[in-house]
């Protein structure tokens, strides 16, 4: 939905930042003045209100990922875009960041944002007559944060039971890659090239790099 801007002159993309900063305080434009916006850069209205939107839900998605500077720069360097404009949309979020948070806490339901994880690997071993039996267990602490409060859980599952979270956690984060693509910060993608967790049987080498998972910023 960005695309638009590797044609247009950067003059251009500094007034249609101020139009999406100024829709997500506002509301949407006036159809007028999206018109005549639209016949001096000799595009179309409805191309030009696509563009508008994508850049307000930038704005939006960076703030409500809370994305480092690198990943975003690296998402629009991968448009195409050139550096000029890369650093205007750069500056626009940084900018707009403050508002665009305060509208997705608005907009956004109330749960849990994930913070943190540890997780320990037990494994309890059968006595001689049981031999070559274990008991694998995960047992995960869990960080976040509600309304500003930090929170931890503590839990302890099967690696059948991870096995099956990953799965399910990787599926949803491949559906959120395709219908907001380029938004995602690398945390995530690194997430979704592990290797599957080893079940009991040791059928499956262990994905888990580390005992310690953060999300950056």
């Amino acid at each position: 939905d960005l695309a638009l801007l590797q044609q247009l002159p950067q003059s251009a993309l500094s007034g249609i930042i101020e139009i999406a900063a100024a829709q997500l305080r506002a509301g949407p434009a006036n159809k007028k003045a999206l018109v005549e916006t639209a016949e001096s850069l000799e595009v179309e209205p409805s191309d030009l209100n696509t563009t508008i939107e994508a850049v307000m839900h930038l704005l939006l998605d960076t703030a409500r990922l809370q994305m480092p500077e690198q990943d975003l720069r690296q998402s629009l360097e991968d448009l195409g875009l050139e550096e000029e404009k890369t650093a205007s949309l750069l500056q626009a979020c940084s900018e707009q960041a403050a508002h665009a948070r305060s509208v997705v806490q608005g907009i956004a339901p109330s749960l849990p944002v994930f913070k943190g994880l540890d997780w320990r690997l037990d494994v309890q071993v059968g006595s001689r007559c049981l031999r070559g039996q274990s008991s694998p267990q995960m047992t995960l602490q869990i960080q976040s944060e509600r309304h500003g409060q930090p929170q931890t859980q503590l839990c302890q599952a099967s690696l059948e039971d991870v096995e099956a979270m990953r799965v399910e956690i990787k599926a949803a984060l491949q559906q959120l890659f395709q219908t907001t693509p380029g938004v995602l910060p690398a945390f995530f993608d690194d997430f979704l090239q592990m290797s599957p967790v080893a079940t009991a049987d040791g059928s499956q080498n262990p994905g888990c790099p580390s005992s310690r998972s953060e999300v950056p910023g």
